[in-house]
């Protein structure tokens, strides 16, 4: 186990490093000279499997208690500021940010937002073998399954659903894509980009790897197009999801470069400075890092500097508090506006 997750931190520092600056041997707080007081936040992103029944029974007491736990995590000021959601598919799941106390919610592509961009040319091959026994070229069943809770206000929200064509096997079902989300963060002379997103994944395709990869390349050419136009290379953002890219060399290779420019794996700088990690969620962290799965991004700009401060797992197996087939973990940020 340590051999494996070793290799996938390496493999994680050389690739998804290529997006951002070099993780840093320590983390070390920015020159504050020019800048005005520092404020805090913290992010999470959750995959908290809310598949809808018959796909998935039994899952309205975990969701629940999800809701709940955000709320004991409020009642003593520990709730993250924003939440990103994935899978929040069933009513149980949606009701997640009012259960928490969120205030402000932002919603991703329903099912009837369907994207039907044409298929580029050379697409038409993986097109024409799609598979109505998978899945594939029946409709979309449910929508996205993303949700931003915020505790601050959504000023501005933009969706992207993948191209109806753009996916593989059973998560065609769904219409997965993204969604950004402009929110008022106190501290911030701007507003900042929150961007949640859910790709294909693999094995739980129900199809070959090879089409489920090939899925997978156009849905992250869509992405990045979707940001690259939406949000400006000078904004300050974050980035998470569950980008189900494991440790298929693939999907590496096609997140190489990079979606959100200059930003920073919050997971990998946390386990860079092993002393933003609390010792009662390493296992977990270690966990998380070994799936290779769920990330979460952040960059500042030249008018809010942001640095990472702490790392927890407030869903996951140490604090016994597994209410999904994912974990759960937030990151703790200081946010410092430039005054000079």
């Amino acid at each position: 186990m340590l051999v494996r997750l070793t290799l996938a931190t390496a493999i994680a520092l050389m690739l998804y490093g290529t997006a951002a600056s070099a993780v840093p041997a320590r983390v070390t707080p920015n020159d504050t000279s020019g800048e005005g007081p520092a404020s805090s936040l913290s992010v999470m992103s959750y995959n908290v499997e809310g598949l809808p029944e018959p796909a998935r029974f039994g899952r309205t007491g975990p969701l629940s208690d999800i809701g709940k736990r955000l709320a004991d995590l409020r009642s003593v000021r520990r709730a993250p500021n924003v939440v990103l959601l994935q899978e929040a598919f069933a009513s149980s799941a949606k009701r997640i940010g009012v259960e928490g106390g969120y205030r402000y919610v932002a919603k991703g592509p329903s099912a009837r937002s369907v994207n039907v961009a044409p298929p580029p040319f050379g697409a038409r091959a993986f097109v024409a073998g799609a598979s109505h026994l998978k899945g594939e070229a029946d409709g979309k069943w449910v929508g996205s399954g993303l949700r931003i809770l915020s505790d601050y206000p959504i000023v501005g929200v933009q969706q992207l659903a993948f191209p109806q064509w753009a996916c593989a096997g059973y998560d065609c079902l769904a219409n997965k894509g993204a969604l950004i989300a402009w929110i008022a963060v106190p501290g911030s002379p701007r507003p900042v980009a929150f961007i949640d997103t859910h790709l294909n994944s693999r094995a739980a395709s129900g199809v070959s790897k090879a089409r489920a990869d090939d899925a997978y390349a156009y849905q992250i050419a869509a992405l990045r197009k979707f940001i690259n136009r939406n949000v400006p290379s000078d904004a300050a953002a974050f980035l998470g999801g569950d980008f189900n890219s494991g440790k298929a060399a693939t999907r590496w290779a096609d997140l190489r470069g990079g979606l959100l420019s200059g930003g920073r794996n919050s997971l990998l700088v946390a386990e860079a400075e092993r002393t933003a990690i609390p010792q009662n969620v390493r296992s977990d962290t270690q966990a998380i890092l070994g799936r290779a799965k769920d990330w979460l991004y952040y960059r500042g700009n030249s008018l809010s500097h942001i640095t990472l401060t702490g790392f927890d797992v407030p869903f996951g197996e140490d604090l016994r508090a597994m209410f999904s087939d994912h974990m759960g973990y937030e990151a703790h940020y200081k946010l410092r506006a430039d005054v000079s």
